[in-house]
């Protein structure tokens, strides 16, 4: 595991050459790893950050309905920043990830575009919480639970796209390699 993690890092932009489905797990598991933690680090900070006011209502015998609401007028402001986060992360992610996909494709022996669906998919999912942010961010500062609820159910689809490039990632990674070298 350590030498496929070695070849990737010292081979992030060589998309020559074939990697077996070990060295590129490896690797993946270092993506994913890395990623979870990062995130886990930024949704603690957010949520500390949205939970002070509704901690603070409580305490002070507000009733649950406008608890949340107050939540939820917190998390307004932190909204953007949460998104850039997450776009920056996936960028990054999808950057370390795509030259070892490709050499993964090859060794498949897999055509080479399929690489441009994850990058296609990611580029799209980002433009997407890009751009719906806004609306986001003025529906959570309302603080109207049913608004947020019908927003979120109004564009559940949009964070689905970017799974379509992962689990195309995850089916070509799955496929043996060829010319007879071991995975």
């Amino acid at each position: 595991m350590g030498d496929g993690i070695k070849h990737c890092l010292a081979n992030l932009a060589n998309l020559q050459g074939r990697d077996t489905r070990t060295t590129f797990w490896s690797w993946m598991l270092v993506i994913v790893v890395v990623t979870v933690i990062i995130s886990m680090i930024s949704g603690v900070v957010f949520a500390a950050s949205s939970l002070t006011g509704a901690i603070q209502a409580g305490a002070e015998g507000v009733d649950q309905a406008e608890m949340q609401a107050e939540m939820m007028r917190n998390m307004a402001g932190g909204l953007k920043t949460q998104a850039w986060i997450g776009v920056i992360m996936s960028l990054v992610a999808l950057a370390l990830l795509f030259a070892t996909f490709v050499r993964r494709l090859r060794d498949a022996g897999l055509p080479i575009f399929i690489a441009a669906i994850p990058v296609i998919t990611v580029i799209y999912s980002s433009y997407l919480s890009l751009s719906l942010v806004d609306k986001t961010t003025e529906v959570f500062a309302s603080g109207d639970l049913d608004a947020i609820n019908a927003l979120a159910a109004s564009n559940g689809w949009s964070g689905a796209i970017g799974w379509i490039g992962y689990l195309v990632v995850i089916v070509c990674g799955c496929i043996p390699g060829g010319q007879g070298h071991a995975d």
